[in-house]
């Protein structure tokens, strides 16, 4: 066991590494062995180690050495050394600190390095810290040891020479010293091998590294970086050599460096790597792939390459340079020339000569596209592509109608077989029916396309799905060289639409586009079972019920197949994706189901300790209310935990109020409130709302932005328009911000499309605007954009402005507007015609577009190719890591040309197995280029579905009535037959009806059953056309038709007045118009600070546009034209036969320094009038109030909003810190402006309670002028915590009296301690209880705790008041919090913590709390629901268990699933040699409600006793046998923990994964083996050895320590005292508030001694000293660009706040940080501003939280660290008022081992204005 005590001086500062400037120790060690540095002792630690030692000693600035004695591993840490003594075993450490000198001008040799040798800083960083404990000489001199180094070498005892020269280097860590180490380094790599070899060569590598950052001059620079460059060709990165040499070079260009960097690139630079012949193009190429990649745009490589014939030309791509216009059959010289250069700016060195021989093309066979269905008509052909073959095998498979499913699940359906699959296909699904042969077109070297003529083959065989299998005459057979077509022989074309109605069938006939009635349609399950199957009316229709399509898993509906008999036969798959129709006009939110939810909150942020107020309107698909069903409201925190859960009594004429309060302790961050009709669906509706402590706005303001991209060569400017919410202009409001410009790859006018390159990173520039930037008087700004430079390589660009204007109170308010950029040239956007990976095999095809800077089509040139991508791996070692550099090949498999016009280019190729990519580039202009990455291979989808071409279509009126005629207009280009459909969620009606090529109208009657709105949707099928070689094909129009809700529609507005006063009632009437006789109307009615509004964006409900606004189609759309095989392209080839085969945290935050504004009333009834009034008491608030209102009755919904201003004749404005600490010096901000009445003298008073105002400089008449602002500034101070109250009373000249009350907050917030005393009081002694027991505390904020008698001696009262002020809140501490509580109400009663009743309300919320994070399985998680810790569901089931009986209420269901998965994880958990701690408390539990196996537990007892880990373990399975009845097993067990215990020492210092310690241990023990009546422990000892820690416990400790108290104290009653001479009853237990303390005397008046505890909790007095016990804790302050801050700073400065802890050993830990404000300072809360997220700066390297809460006090977070990695958290703070203010010390806080905690200092903060 291993205790560190870290202590650290106040305003100590660990410079943080955010900044990358950590290159060289700033704190390095020296040292010595056998030496003892006596006296100068500062805090000695003991049962340590040597690297925890020195690790003390660096991070305490007071250290300037230290002692470390091995033999009794005992660390002495010194303040300085004057003297030295001899001492075995002793090793010393000096401390030497850097110069600025040094730190400085390493900082400027790692700029240098950043290039090329980032990665080396670390490395060489850690080998500078290590090289002191690698290398002792610190007795002797540098001049010595250097000495001794050249005599070692001189005799080649290189080791030796290594070590001194190491000492030396220890002391000095001088640049020449660093390279002659490294040179030894080097000689003694050369004569090892192995590991020992390359450690060497690694270290030399990063002395050459520690070299250059500690070189003066130019030489010593040179030498380091050769040094470098040849130690990486050492390590096997001789590309790295490179880098280094350049620079050497640039510094002193000498001809041996010259020479060397010569060699480097001759060896490693840029050349060419390989060579490829891609012969199996039509359009062969050569092509050099180069080391480096190319330049890719403006670089014209012609004249680098010589060609042996001037009609060829060159192509460049990445790295590569390919030869067009090369013949097959033809051999070719190419040379590359010297100086042909790279990206990097590498050249070429020599010419590179390549001779090639292009082959003819490889034969090879391929079916084109992925289609399946062959339209049957009499010369019906497959078409097959092939490359230099006269024939190919063929082999024709059927798969019957049953067996279709099984091969879709299979994944054989529409894709390339392998020969393993094509072998099992054939053995399991298929059956052969045909093999033969087919001749085929042939020209050499040609891509010929050939018709084989299938229908002959298939004849008059049973209809079903064929596979053929074509490959090379005599290939071998496990070659690649086969292909694979699916096809089906078929005259029938199915469409599905899949709605709420079911789902509906049409067939058409592929030949003559008529109606096929009589066609048996199957509807198919996953599991292939027939669900239904129903007949095709006369229009060709056939319908399934809606219930059929709800099945799960194998009864989920999955094919539809339609028959003819056994002459033909179609299928549909119902799982692959529906048409994506967005491009058409479909928009909205998701369609209704039976029940439609509409849900609004009254706002969308909170406070803590709010109520946030729902309102849910439950309607029907036509709005009609659907009443008497109860809704269940379920509020869920941040972290995913249920908070709380809501049920209505079925509501009013459907619409449901619901007040979800939220606890001053909720945590803070984003909530989810969801509405069920059923609990365990989905939710029929959720909204999130933010719960912060925020400030309301005081002021808005607009951005302005022409429409339209921006040009960036002529930037508009950006127009700011502000104003007061009080209705004042925005005058004189400080303006900043900023403006991100980012490459992107896609836009929203042309979806599916992505452009650029997908290889270039995206990039993104931040620009901010000038400083000193202001608005004018009326509020209003002109600013010219800062638009960053930005290299969009041809890509879109996004601008995103954001700018952020502060008021008096430096508060600031933000707004963002958006605009695209346009590009500097053309862009190129690629769409893939297939969604993820394609099959092996298939053909991968995709469309082109290209667009003009104005992003409007532009007519362009274009060379395309499709590559395929071969990535291979060199590997090579640096610094003991293996490290690959990654070699790419690129292999053309297809290229062409082409224009682009208002039409999209089409291109594609056949793919195999592998990555790829397309790349398109244009060729007659300004260069553009984009490419997409796409892989082909296992696991692809077989079939994809083509979205149908386009129906023009359109309606005569945007929006229509029932009973209107809609006039529909189409523009098919074919003509044929059209099914015209209406649908919404279902199919509403439907015709067929002949169409002509042009235009063409028809009249849709509007019915009732259009509802909210339908969509029209049009499918033009035209029939097959063989003398015209036409194959069938379909175009689909839609449009969206408004339908007027008319009665369905309430008309609502608010009577309410323009402006109101402050101070008085709010009186506003809803006017409802529309209500239909005999119905009822109801309004609820909040009216909201718009403030508050703003903050969140928060927009009037409205529930008119939910229920009758446009909604996404709720109608799946599919057919099987996509998939139709063009079986007339291609000559006609011939096919032989060859034979038949067959047929929380709990923190109480300051108060807001002014009410809030908001209000809720409802549900209030409409009178018969239809009026409904509402009044609301307005504080003295000066803003904007809206109003917003929802009405309903049973058939209609409505809604209204109205702004109400809200403002004196003159309107105060109050600016105050947010809160104050004791002594803070600041100020109140008082603005007075006159906004309308009588100007004149006004007196003025400002008065306060608990803080002084120093008022000598604030005039007690104030003159105003019509329109005129004033400001005052009132200095301000408080000693006093608690909450205060500030008036502030100005009487106008007509006599009116304006007040405006404040509260503000004093709070204590450095980190509380405790102290506990216990002595005993002799009889007629007596005890004063004055304010001496807070010394050392503050007495406004401390508490005390006095016990007397039995439970004194547990001090039963500290623990309780301790656990009860605990503040974090996971599933561990809500349980610890809640268990004692079941047994200890005479001590919770007089400690304050309730009467029996507020207890056993708290005990239940701690009940239903722990049952949030409750897991499906039964199982808890630590801070939301989840599984794995399964000694923690123990312990909460342990507590379920016990609240239960003690007669609380506990929810049958969860508790049996608890113990469902208690007895589930013992039947499967492991056995074990050491551990089982989570199975005996699971046991113990088990055993206690009967569910416990006796095999289980004679088991365990029997034979897995000793293997047990803890005695906690011990004494629960002891418990779980006394359970049982089986005494002697259990006092045996209880007598193997008190033995185990009794040989532990009291030690925290090992983590431990149940949480617990030997204390714990010690507890639990004593209360489990009382309660069991065994006599096997000695509980006088182990009371004794409870009683007698002196540290703080953790919520474990205390809470089993409590049941420890309750075991043992059966009575706590004291007799023979008397409080102030008055005789005490019963127990004696009290608790005394520091602020309140009244002296009290407590007198012995028994003639025996009375045992006394005293617990003192609180705040300490004076400063907080910088400490840490197992670590450490900095804060550092940053600008936003990244430097650091230090002293005062102004107000409106924003600093990033970086905190870092530092373990002082290798450990697990639980941590919680608190790092609580200076008052003058305000988070950025991301939450509510953008500008508060950290993960804009790219310089902040941040570890990530469990749960963070930004809070108006502090920041916290919890983190679960593992290691010795410093863990570093970072927030931004603004510096917001001016003052001088206490910086409390920041915490951290290991949760499970609270001794284990560290502070910084506090200190003192200063704002300037």
């Amino acid at each position: 066991m291993r205790f560190f005590v870290l202590t650290l001086l106040a305003g100590l500062s660990v410079v943080s590494s955010v900044q990358a400037q950590d290159v060289i120790p700033e704190r390095r060690l020296v040292h010595t062995r056998d030496v003892d540095f006596p006296g100068s002792d500062l805090q000695s630690l003991f049962d340590t180690n040597l690297s925890a030692c020195e690790a003390a000693c660096l991070n305490d600035p007071k250290c300037r050495a230290f002692t470390f004695n091995a033999n009794s591993n005992a660390c002495f840490p010194k303040s300085d050394v004057t003297d030295r003594q001899s001492f075995a075993g002793a090793i010393s450490g000096r401390v030497v600190v850097a110069s600025a000198s040094e730190l400085a001008r390493a900082d400027d040799r790692k700029a240098d390095l950043e290039p090329f040798a980032a990665g080396l800083l670390p490395g060489a960083l850690k080998e500078a810290k290590d090289l002191a404990a690698r290398h002792y000489g610190g007795q002797w001199s540098v001049r010595a040891l250097m000495d001794a180094a050249e005599n070692s070498r001189s005799t080649r005892d290189l080791v030796n020479a290594y070590h001194w020269t190491g000492a030396a280097l220890a002391q000095s860590d001088q640049a020449d010293h660093w390279l002659q180490y490294g040179h030894l380094a080097i000689e003694q790599a050369a004569q090892t091998k192995g590991n020992r070899q390359r450690m060497f060569r690694q270290r030399a590598l990063l002395a050459s590294v520690n070299a250059y950052l500690r070189s003066q001059d130019d030489a010593t620079r040179v030498e380091a970086l050769v040094d470098l460059a040849k130690a990486r060709e050492l390590l096997g990165d001789g590309r790295g050599m490179i880098a280094p040499l350049r620079l050497a070079e640039k510094i002193d260009p000498q001809p041996e460096l010259v020479e060397l960097l010569d060699s480097a690139i001759a060896k490693y630079g840029f050349r060419v790597r390989e060579h490829t012949v891609e012969a199996d193009s039509a359009a062969p190429r050569i092509c050099a792939q180069f080391s480096e990649p190319l330049v890719r745009a403006g670089q014209d490589y012609t004249p680098y390459v010589r060609l042996p014939d001037q009609r060829m030309a060159i192509d460049s791509d990445d790295n590569r340079i390919c030869v067009t216009g090369v013949e097959h059959g033809k051999r070719y010289t190419v040379t590359f020339r010297a100086g042909l250069p790279a990206a990097n700016g590498e050249e070429l060195i020599r010419d590179v000569p390549i001779t090639a021989y292009v082959r003819d093309r490889s034969p090879s066979v391929s079916f084109p596209g992925r289609a399946y269905v062959l339209p049957r008509t009499v010369d019906a052909g497959l078409p097959i592509k092939t490359v230099n073959l006269d024939s190919v095998d063929l082999v024709l498979r059927r798969v019957s109608d049953r067996n279709l499913l099984r091969s879709l699940q299979d994944s054989y359906f529409g894709k390339p077989l392998s020969k393993w699959e094509e072998r099992d296909f054939s053995n399991d699904i298929a059956e052969e029916i045909w093999r033969g042969n087919g001749e085929v077109q042939n020209r050499l070297n040609a891509d010929m396309l050939t018709r084989l003529p299938m229908g002959d083959v298939v004849g008059d065989l049973p209809a079903g799905i064929y596979a053929l299998t074509a490959s090379k005459p005599d290939s071998n057979p496990w070659s690649d060289g086969r292909a694979t077509q699916w096809f089906l022989l078929s005259d029938i074309g199915l469409t599905t639409l899949q709605g709420n109605d079911g789902l509906t069938v049409f067939a058409r006939g592929l030949t003559d586009a008529g109606a096929l009635e009589g066609l048996e349609v199957s509807l198919l399950s996953s599991a292939n079972r027939v669900l239904d199957t129903v007949q095709t009316d006369a229009m060709g229709i056939a319908r399934f019920a809606p219930g059929l399509l709800r099945g799960k898993a194998g009864a989920q509906a999955a094919l539809v197949m339609a028959k003819r008999g056994n002459e033909d036969l179609a299928f549909l798959s119902l799982t692959d994706p529906a048409f994506d129709l967005s491009d058409r006009g479909v928009a909205g939110r998701d369609p209704a189901g039976p029940m439609d939810a509409f849900l609004t909150t009254d706002r969308g942020a909170y406070r803590a300790g709010e109520v946030i107020h729902l309102t849910a309107l439950l309607r029907d698909a036509k709005a009609a209310a659907v009443q008497n069903v109860p809704l269940v409201a379920v509020l869920t925190r941040p972290d995913g935990v249920e908070h709380s859960r809501h049920v209505s009594d079925g509501g009013l004429a459907g619409g449901h109020v619901f007040d979800l309060p939220l606890a001053y302790s909720v945590p803070r961050g984003t909530w989810r409130v969801a509405v069920f009709a059923d609990p365990d669906a989905d939710p029929l509706s959720s909204r999130s709302v933010l719960v912060e402590d925020f400030v309301p706005e005081r002021i808005d303001f607009d951005l302005d932005l022409p429409d339209g991209a921006i040009n960036p060569l002529a930037p508009p400017q950006l127009d700011v328009s502000a104003r007061y919410l009080f209705g004042a202009p925005g005058s004189d409001l400080n303006i900043e911000g900023e403006l991100q410009l980012k490459t992107g790859t896609t836009l929203a006018d042309f979806p599916g499309y992505r452009f650029g390159r997908h290889d270039a990173p995206s990039d993104y520039r931040t620009n901010s605007f000038p400083s000193q930037l202001v608005t004018d008087a009326d509020g209003t700004a002109s600013l010219r954009l800062p638009l960053p430079q930005i290299e969009g390589e041809a890509r879109p660009m996004q601008a995103r402005v954001t700018l952020r204007l502060s008021e008096a109170s430096g508060r600031p308010v933000e707004r963002s507007i958006s605009r695209a950029v346009a590009p500097d040239g053309p862009v190129i956007g690629i769409k893939p015609a297939f969604n993820g990976t394609l099959p092996e095999g298939a053909t991968a095809s995709f469309d082109v577009i290209a667009l003009g800077p104005d992003l409007n089509p532009q007519p362009m040139q274009v060379e395309w190719q499709i590559n395929r991508v071969r990535t291979r791996y060199q590997w090579y070692q640096l610094y003991g890591n293996w490290r690959w550099e990654p070699i790419t090949n690129r292999e053309t498999i297809a290229r062409g040309t082409g224009v682009i016009d208002e039409t999209a280019l089409a291109v594609a190729a056949d793919v195999e197995w592998g990555r790829y990519e397309v790349v398109v580039e244009r060729t007659d202009g300004d260069y553009a280029s984009a490419s997409m990455g796409f892989s082909a291979g296992w696991y692809a989808p077989a079939t994809a579905t083509d979205t149908p071409d386009m129906l023009e279509l359109s309606l005569d009126k945007k929006a229509y009535k029932p009973g209107d005629t809609a006039n529909l207009r189409l523009v098919p280009r074919y003509g044929g037959k059209a099914l015209v459909t209406v649908l919404a969620d279902r199919v509403i009606s439907m015709q067929a009806v002949e169409l002509t090529e042009g235009e063409n109208t028809l009249a849709l009657p509007v019915t009732e059953e259009w509802g909210a709105g339908v969509y029209v949707t049009a499918q033009v099928i035209r029939p097959m056309d063989v003398a015209a070689g036409m194959n069938p094909a379909r175009s689909l129009g839609l449009t969206h038709a408004a339908v007027d809700p008319g009665e369905r529609k309430l008309q609502v507005s608010f009577d309410a007045p323009d402006e109101s006063l402050p101070r008085a009632a709010l009186r506003a009437a809803v006017q409802v118009e529309g209500v239909a006789e005999g119905e009822i109307a109801y309004v609820t009615v909040a009216a909201v600070d718009l403030g508050i509004l703003n903050l969140t964006g928060f927009k009037s409900p409205d529930p008119s546009a939910h229920y009758f606004g446009q909604r996404r189609l709720g109608v799946e759309i599919r057919d099987i034209y996509g998939r139709l095989i063009d079986g007339m392209n291609g000559a006609m080839g011939q096919v032989r036969s060859g034979g038949d085969s067959a047929a929380s945290m709990r923190m109480q935050n300051p108060p807001p320094t002014e009410a809030l504004v908001a209000f809720f009333s409802g549900p209030v009834m409409v009178n018969a009038q239809g009026t409904a009034e509402v009044s609301f008491d307005l504080p003295d608030f000066n803003g904007t109030v809206r109003m917003m209102a929802v009405a309903w009755t049973p058939t209609a919904v409505g809604e209204a909003e109205a702004d109400v201003l809200v403002r004196d004749p003159v309107v105060i404005s109050a600016s105050l810190p947010r809160f104050l600490a004791p002594g803070d010096d600041s100020r109140l901000l008082l603005e007075l402006t006159h906004a309308k009445g009588p100007g004149g003298t006004m007196p003025l008073l400002v008065t306060a309670d608990g803080i002084e105002l120093d008022t000598t400089s604030l005039p007690r008449d104030v003159a105003l002028q019509e329109g005129e602002k004033v400001r005052y500034a009132i200095p301000l101070t408080s000693d006093d915590v608690g909450d205060h109250d500030i008036s502030i009373v100005l009487t106008t000249p007509e006599g009116q009296r304006l007040t405006k009350s404040l509260t503000l907050g004093v709070r204590a917030l450095d980190p509380t301690s405790g102290q506990t005393r216990r002595f005993a009081l002799e009889p007629g002694q007596t005890f004063t209880l004055d304010d001496e027991i807070f010394a050392g505390f503050s007495m406004h904020a401390s508490s005390a705790m006095i016990s007397a008698g039995p439970l004194a001696r547990f001090d039963a009262p500290g623990l309780l008041a301790s656990l009860d002020r605990y503040p974090y809140g996971c599933t561990e501490q809500v349980t610890s919090r809640a268990l004692p509580l079941l047994y200890m109400s005479a001590v919770a009663e007089p400690l304050g913590l309730g009467d029996p009743e507020r207890i056993k309300t708290r005990i239940n919320q701690a009940v239903t709390q722990v049952l949030t994070r409750q897991a499906n399985n039964g199982a808890f998680g630590l801070w939301r629901a989840g599984s794995g810790d399964f000694w923690l569901d123990a312990y909460v089931t342990d507590f379920l268990s016990r609240a239960r009986a003690a007669g609380h209420e506990v929810p049958q269901i969860a508790f049996r699933n608890a113990l469902d998965n208690l007895a589930n994880r013992i039947a499967y958990a492991p056995d074990f040699d050491d551990g089982g701690e989570d199975i005996a408390y699971a046991l113990m539990v088990l055993a206690r409600e009967g569910k416990a196996a006796m095999g289980d537990l004679r088991y365990y007892a029997d034979e897995r006793a000793d293997a047990l880990a803890t005695p906690l373990a011990q004494a629960q399975l002891g418990a779980a046998l006394a359970s049982y009845g089986d005494q002697p097993r259990a006092d045996a067990m209880f007598a193997k923990a008190a033995a185990r215990i009794a040989g532990t020492q009291q030690s925290t210092s090992v983590f431990r994964a149940d949480y617990g310690s030997p204390i714990r241990d010690a507890a639990g023990l004593l209360s489990l083996a009382v309660e069991a009546r065994s006599e096997g422990v000695d509980r006088a000892a182990l009371t004794t050895r409870i009683a007698s820690v002196n540290r703080p416990l953790s919520t474990q400790e205390q809470a089993w320590a409590l049941l420890a108290a309750h075991a043992m104290v059966q009575d706590p009653t004291v007799s023979g005292l008397s409080i102030n001479d008055a005789p005490l009853a019963g127990p004696f237990v009290r608790r005394i508030e520091g602020r309140d303390l009244q002296p009290m005397q407590i007198t012995n008046t028994a003639d025996q001694k009375t045992d006394i505890t005293l617990t003192t909790l609180g705040v300490p007095d004076g400063p907080t000293v910088a400490s840490g016990y197992g670590y450490a804790i900095s804060r550092d302050y940053y600008t936003m660009e990244g430097e650091k801050i230090q002293g005062s700073v102004k107000a409106g400065t924003r600093l990033v706040t970086v905190l870092t802890i530092r373990p002082a050993e290798k450990t697990r830990a639980r941590l919680m940080i608190d790092d609580a404000l200076p008052a003058g300072f305000e988070i950025d809360n991301p939450n509510l501003l953008r500008s508060g997220e950290i993960r804009a700066l790219d310089w902040l390297k941040v570890s990530s939280g469990e749960h963070s809460e930004f809070r108006s006090e502090r920041f916290l977070t919890a983190v679960t660290h593992a290691g010795t990695d410093p863990v570093r958290l970072a927030y931004i703070v603004r510096a917001v008022s001016p003052g001088t203010y206490h910086h409390p010390a920041a915490l951290v806080e290991d949760m499970y081992r609270p001794d284990y905690r560290a502070t910084t200092a506090s200190g003192t903060v200063t704002i300037l204005p």
